[in-house]
């Protein structure tokens, strides 16, 4: 799949979820609809990826959820919505597709500990956006310090960042979601949380290779 497809889809993905959250079992049909679609345009060959993403993002999401960080409109089976998981696999292979298949990383057992980490850390102080912030910025710097992220991911993880909270944004100005504590409706943190995210989610997948 080139860049410009992934990134069409990505936007297809945004545009889903701002017209149809308010029918759940619509939106998870027409999300797994279009990952069929994404993950047999490649021959299956991000399968393995997108079922990992899924599972872990889904994970964090619905414990972020339980933790009061954020809220969504119309979530009827678990605490975020059936269509998430996908959402979240979705988006990993399209982010990775579109611009980092020519920056490799391997599998890290400590990425899987810094996603829950992450996730927990949101959950339990969602209320000190500056604070969440902060504390995102020293991680991020920590990381890069210590050869954890590569320089050569900068780039791509800034992609991320502006993909993610462009298509959040939307989702919060629809309806869709809302966060609990955010002076601007999108919390401050948003990009940098994105930005870390998707770095540490390319070696959550490599699980699967």
């Amino acid at each position: 799949m080139n860049a410009v497809v992934a990134v069409l889809f990505f936007i297809i993905g945004t545009v889903a979820m701002v017209t149809f959250y308010t029918n759940e079992i619509l939106l998870f049909v027409v999300m797994g609809s279009a990952v069929i679609v994404i993950l047999a345009i490649d021959k299956w060959k991000r399968t393995n990826h997108f079922l990992i993403a899924m599972l872990v993002g889904g994970a964090c999401e619905n414990i972020a959820v339980f933790l009061g960080a954020w809220n969504y409109t119309n979530a009827n089976y678990l605490f975020a919505p059936i269509w998430l998981p996908v959402g979240w696999g979705m988006a990993v292979v399209l982010l990775e597709e579109a611009f980092s298949t020519n920056v490799p990383v391997v599998f890290s057992k400590r990425s899987i500990a810094l996603a829950f980490g992450g996730t927990v850390l949101v959950g339990l102080n969602f209320s000190y956006e500056l604070g969440i912030l902060m504390a995102f910025a020293i991680i991020t710097i920590i990381l890069f310090t210590f050869g954890y992220y590569k320089r050569s991911e900068v780039k791509i993880g800034i992609f991320a960042a502006v993909f993610g909270t462009v298509m959040e944004t939307s989702c919060i100005i629809a309806g869709n979601w809302h966060y609990s504590a955010a002076m601007l409706g999108t919390p401050l943190w948003l990009p940098l949380c994105w930005f870390n995210a998707f770095l540490i989610m390319r070696r959550v997948i490599r699980l699967g290779n």
